[in-house]
């Protein structure tokens, strides 16, 4: 798990020198990656290929794997880490406790994914102090277990977390349907919804991609928020870290729905002001993200500008699959017949594809030189060289989608050199409506406005 803010803004850098050169988005496997991956239906996966698909984010095929499975405590570890990854988290936190004691003397490979899964199962409960236990037994036993990202990431939600230690849960009621009218911010093109928070009337941009809503150090100065005395860091789109302390929001209301004690990650307004081209930038004050968004258990969004919400509003059941990274929602696409994740973020105005879409999809790329890129998110800015795809077709549920134009970039040093590549605006923006159904664990894509007739 990573918790991170993504807004992302893309800013084509034409008469700027690339700051990556070429090599660094070489044909190179990201760590763990296993060729017997790519064995057919008609091969059994041993559970080697178990432990790849898991670390290769291959959860589909894992899902295949287990259904077929004997009970046994394989079948359990396998299967309590991926409900964890389909949103079933008390089935995982029983499974993954009932196996860990046995992981940790035969397997501690895979006592490290149990107590990093368990980590973030109890995050999403609100259970803040079982998960700083499960943090301080990986940490503390199983850190030569993690590579380096993991290890960082692991360090980091470590830090957050303990700033969270007594923290009451987050909770929510409903006694009423949600209908908000929504905007796109003027610079960045964010889904943007005006809420009043403790008397303070304010644009929230509404953000999948951030894993904790987010408020600038003013903004909760003017909420009356009291910040935690300790400091942490989190990971912005650019990889930078930022320095943040936490709030707790006693109440918050949208519509007919009321939660409570909302954690707020609080970062100093430089590291929330984004970059937008040589002499502009943008100002973010407030980010409604993923632990509110998914209480919500269903949320759409439409063209005309509402945002549905709440469990009478539209369902996305015959959509495309959804899965989890941590706090990070993953959507199912099919390229070139096959079924690949790329996290979703409705903070990010562009599509970016990572250096794995660039190993594994080499065909796409014959012909191709790459040109000046940039990238700008929490924390700043940064300038790449990129390959320019002209055309992406995405199977998306019983939709394909095009996407135009669309970047690849080297490798970040993050966790998405091992997924596909992020999802921004771009996929959603041609169609009427999107809806994310957090109990089916579904997207859905309304019909197609096609790039040919805008």
């Amino acid at each position: 798990m990573r918790i991170r803010v993504t807004i992302l803004a893309v800013v084509l850098l034409a008469s700027l020198c690339a700051w990556a050169s070429a090599h660094r988005l070489a044909q190179q496997a990201p760590p763990g990656t296993d060729a017997a991956l790519r064995a057919g239906p008609s091969q059994p996966a041993t559970e080697s290929d178990l432990d790849a698909r898991i670390k290769n984010f291959d959860y589909s095929q894992l899902a295949d794997a287990v259904d077929a499975m004997p009970d046994s405590a394989d079948r359990d570890y396998f299967g309590g880490v991926l409900a964890n990854r389909s949103g079933h988290i008390d089935e995982s936190i029983g499974l993954l406790n009932k196996v860990l004691p046995g992981l940790k003397s035969s397997r501690p490979d895979r006592a490290s994914v149990a107590l990093q899964t368990l980590a973030d199962d109890y995050q999403k409960s609100f259970r803040y102090n079982d998960a700083i236990a499960a943090f301080e037994d990986l940490l503390h036993n199983f850190a030569s277990q993690m590579d380096a990202i993991e290890k960082h990431g692991a360090e980091d939600d470590y830090q957050v977390t303990l700033l969270l230690r007594d923290a009451p849960p987050q909770t929510i009621s409903f006694d009423g349907g949600i209908d908000l009218a929504t905007d796109r911010t003027p610079a960045l093109g964010t889904i943007e919804t005006n809420l009043t928070v403790n008397g303070v009337t304010q644009s929230w941009i509404l953000d999948t991609g951030a894993n904790l809503s987010t408020v600038s150090a003013s903004f909760a100065a003017k909420l009356g928020l009291r910040l935690s005395s300790g400091v942490a860091e989190t990971q912005g789109a650019t990889g930078a870290e930022n320095k943040l302390r936490i709030a707790i929001m006693p109440e918050m209301k949208l519509g007919g729905a009321t939660i409570r004690n909302v954690v707020l990650l609080v970062l100093d307004d430089a590291s929330l002001n984004i970059p937008g081209g040589k002499k502009t930038s943008y100002q973010i004050n407030a980010i409604l993200g993923y632990p509110v968004l998914e209480a919500l258990e269903r949320i759409t969004f439409t063209k005309d500008g509402h945002f549905l919400a709440g469990p009478d509003s539209p369902s996305g059941q015959s959509g495309a699959r959804l899965y989890m990274d941590g706090l990070t929602p993953l959507l199912e696409c099919e390229v070139e017949n096959r079924k690949v994740l790329f996290s979703f973020d409705t903070g990010a105005d562009a599509s970016l594809l990572s250096v794995r879409y660039h190993r594994d999809f080499p065909d796409a790329f014959k012909g191709l030189r790459m040109k000046h890129y940039g990238m700008s998110g929490a924390g700043g800015a940064e300038k790449l060289s990129a390959y320019y795809l002209p055309q992406v077709q995405l199977g998306v549920g019983q939709t394909r989608a095009v996407l135009l134009k669309v970047p690849v970039v080297p490798a970040m040093g993050t966790d998405m050199d091992l997924r596909f590549g992020n999802l921004g605006r771009d996929l959603v923006d041609p169609y009427p409506s999107f809806t994310l159904d957090f109990e089916s664990m579904r997207f859905l894509l309304g019909d197609q406005i096609t790039a040919e007739t805008k």
